[in-house]
């Protein structure tokens, strides 16, 4: 099917385009410059800890695996505040973890503005840095007023120079157990925590949440096809299900598009570009199931244990997917996992089949065991 992208699609290409372009030219000569070109600091965690800051600047499904390292630092530290630095695109989900008493908004196209932000935070006793690639957030690390300072070392990065705690990232694990290992290496241990359903189950109603888009055009070979989708949509109508489809502004447009292909005897509520983060969340404590790819919103439904259908293709489930006993993971038959550490990497195939070898009645199968009780009522 042939999509149409307006200004802002476009507008997001390029920009992470040139932010990739900056941190690869830019981001390594300004790092290797404030450390002074050494290995590694030299210094000692402090006994009192009374100040954390971690940072952790794209993507909301990262944020969302960081919650449990959160939660285990509040623990091991009852008494210390935890501040979170995030990126625009995943700053609200950082402020809705569980144990984070600020949130400080850093802006990726602005390298000299956020090292000033970071600057201007003040003194922490402790420095979190759960980047893996970008030698952005490790600017920020090495920028930052701290006591000691802990971070990933990268295969092929050179970001470790930042930190007086290294630790190696196992691209063969899934990212939750990173952190756990990062976490350990300074005595903080990190169960795997079971997220309570904080929906009132009187206000479930018969509404299923689907968002079929991907968050940046880059992370287009990670969408299902509109016919695959319309198959789902008749499905969850037949269970007499109402749907509600959820994107950004910028998937407007292609919205319109689905919605044509579905006809007008479909029931769904079009709430594409009209909901902010808020929103969401009230949206999906209300739903008996959301359904949706690698996207920002199948992840922050995970975080509130909203049961959830994922659709994995090009990103790899095992090393990025949704965990927990409300999660489903359907997975590609053919090729997968093609898009790595820094999930945005182009197909080499001419027409990719990732995604469109997971069958319609593959995800109506899963569908009949998430809500099999609720349609055997209906």
């Amino acid at each position: 099917m042939k999509f149409s992208f307006g200004k802002n699609k476009f507008k997001k290409l390029v920009d992470n385009s040139v932010l990739k372009k900056k941190d690869s030219l830019i981001g390594l000569p300004v790092l290797f410059a404030l450390s002074g070109f050494s290995n590694i600091r030299n210094a000692f965690k402090p006994e009192i800890i009374n100040k954390i800051a971690v940072i952790k600047l794209n993507s909301v499904r990262d944020v969302v695996f960081t919650a449990d390292g959160i939660k285990a630092l509040k623990k091991a530290y009852p008494n210390a505040t935890i501040t979170y630095f995030a990126g625009e695109d995943n700053f609200n989900m950082s402020s809705a973890l569980e144990g984070i008493s600020n949130t400080v908004r850093i802006f990726g196209n602005d390298l000299s503005k956020s090292m000033k932000i970071v600057k201007n935070a003040g003194h922490f006793d402790l420095w979190i840095d759960f980047g893996v690639w970008s030698r952005f957030e490790a600017i920020m690390t090495q920028t930052a007023k701290a006591s000691y300072k802990i971070g990933f070392k990268t295969d092929g990065e050179h970001r470790h120079f930042a930190y007086d705690k290294v630790v190696e990232y196992i691209f063969e694990s899934h990212y939750k157990d990173n952190i756990r290992f990062l976490l350990s290496s300074i005595g903080v241990n990190v169960a795997e925590e079971k997220t309570d359903d904080v929906r009132n189950s009187e206000n479930v109603t018969n509404q299923v949440v689907i968002d079929i888009f991907a968050d940046t055009l880059e992370q287009n070979c990670r969408k299902w096809s509109h016919n695959n989708w319309k198959v789902v949509v008749e499905y969850l109508n037949k269970l007499k299900y109402r749907v509600a489809l959820i994107g950004n502004k910028k998937d407007v447009e292609e919205a319109e598009i689905f919605n044509e292909l579905l006809g007008g005897k479909a029931d769904v509520d079009f709430l594409v570009g009209r909901l902010d983060f808020a929103d969401k969340v009230k949206l999906f404590k209300q739903s008996a199931l959301v359904i949706a790819c690698d996207n920002s919103s199948l992840h922050t439904a995970v975080y509130y244990n909203v049961p959830v259908i994922a659709l994995y293709g090009p990103t790899n489930s095992k090393r990025y997917g949704p965990k927990g006993d409300n999660a489903y993971i359907l997975s590609s038959l053919t090729c997968n996992s093609c898009q790595s550490l820094y999930g945005d990497e182009k197909c080499s195939m001419d027409n990719p089949d990732c995604m469109e070898s997971i069958q319609p009645q593959s995800v109506i199968d899963k569908i009949d065991l998430v809500l099999g009780a609720n349609i055997e009522k209906n």
